[in-house]
């Protein structure tokens, strides 16, 4: 039985939770994965998916390029994905400063994204924005956490 697109979405989007847990549990264990730092790797994954999140908001501004949304939408996508990249480069220094902007992104991506949807009616699929609310909220905590860390 092969799966729809949808399920695989899903999957895909939970396992990507995945590297954030296991950088958390090497922090708190004090342990390193791949020879690096569990806040390095921390880091660096986050910063990647913000990256891939800046994507999806590229994608939904040229999907709906009628709206002014669009415009702002393309250039915040951008805009997230320079301060993923900043974040990568300045993070050795500074990882709490690192960890609160990175925060930042992820809400302000789903926020950005959340309004797209509503100003385009847009509800398809069905189940994508509950799934990145919830996300979104397990990403939120996670960063939370790393802080505590």
């Amino acid at each position: 039985m092969s799966s729809t697109p949808n399920q695989i979405m899903n999957r895909l989007a939970y396992l990507g939770l995945i590297p954030f847990a296991l950088s958390l549990i090497c922090i708190w264990a004090d342990k390193t994965l791949f020879g690096l730092s569990a806040h390095k790797v921390f880091i660096a994954y986050s910063a990647v998916i913000l990256s891939f999140l800046s994507g999806i908001l590229w994608g939904n501004a040229i999907d709906h390029m009628k709206t002014s949304l669009s415009r702002n939408a393309l250039l915040l996508s951008n805009l997230f994905a320079l301060i993923a990249w900043g974040v990568l480069l300045h993070s050795p220094e500074s990882y709490v400063w690192s960890v609160l902007v990175l925060l930042f992104g992820f809400v302000a991506i789903w926020f950005a994204e959340k309004k797209i949807r509503e100003v385009e009616k847009e509800n398809s699929p069905a189940d994508y924005q509950p799934m990145r609310n919830k996300l979104t909220g397990i990403v939120a905590f996670f960063h939370l956490v790393a802080l505590a860390s």
